[in-house]
């Protein structure tokens, strides 16, 4: 079993339309319940960040809250655009 990310599989996410997007109510339950929903399913997901939704904190900060609340890992950002993903058979915190 494989217990990092999967490049290529990166890489095609990153060519693919995002799947959610976090507004500017930020990272509220329900984006995380969603998170946890679309990770479940798709394993790499990529997620847009409206500009309005960064306001006093950064990108990063963002994407690092998303991943634990939802127990994905970081994968990268291009712009408002991160793809973060989580490993078969790990389990949500």
């Amino acid at each position: 079993m494989k217990t990092g990310a999967d490049p290529d599989r990166i890489k095609i996410i990153w060519q693919e339309p995002a799947m959610m997007q976090v507004g500017k109510a930020g990272v509220t339950e329900s984006v995380v319940a969603e998170a946890r929903r679309l990770l479940k399913k798709h394993r790499y997901i990529k997620v847009r960040i409206l500009r309005n939704a960064i306001g006093e904190s950064n990108k990063l900060e963002l994407m690092k809250m998303l991943c634990e609340k939802s127990g994905a890992t970081f994968a990268g950002v291009r712009g408002n655009t991160a793809v973060i993903h989580r490993v078969r058979g790990s389990r949500s915190a």
